[in-house]
């Protein structure tokens, strides 16, 4: 990938993790009753998941600008995903409305194997890099 797609790539990514990051921190009532409707509401655990993705977003972002971040950005954020992922996917019989939850499992499993393809193929990128080849960064 080029310096400018991984720019892109980051920079969208940080931007929608920020913006969910803003709606649950804003607005954790709305925010719960679109996509976190699981049952009894908790709006400071709501705020909580706005804080964690806040910080995934800042990351990506800085990521975007900052090749050196970038494998270590993208590796945490698969992770996290990941395990948001599975957690939907246990719960996903108990949203409101029924078709949310295996739709938001199924977006969280998706968006976890494009961070991970990402992650490896920074991985991959700086490898190159270290070995002496030409890349881009």
């Amino acid at each position: 990938m080029t310096p400018a797609t991984w720019r892109w790539i980051l920079l969208g990514l940080g931007l929608t993790y920020l913006a969910l990051a803003s709606w649950a921190l804003t607005a954790p009532a709305s925010f719960a009753a679109a996509l976190a409707n699981f049952g009894p509401g908790d709006q400071h655990l709501v705020r909580d998941f706005g804080a964690c993705s806040a910080a995934f977003g800042i990351g990506l972002v800085v990521a975007a600008r900052k090749p050196s971040w970038r494998t270590p950005v993208l590796t945490v954020t698969t992770l996290w995903n990941g395990l948001h992922a599975i957690n939907h996917i246990i719960d996903s019989g108990k949203s409101h409305p029924a078709a949310v939850g295996p739709i938001e499992a199924a977006l969280l499993v998706a968006a976890t194997f494009l961070l991970a393809f990402l992650a490896r193929a920074s991985t991959q990128r700086a490898s190159t890099q270290r070995a002496g080849t030409k890349g881009d960064s």
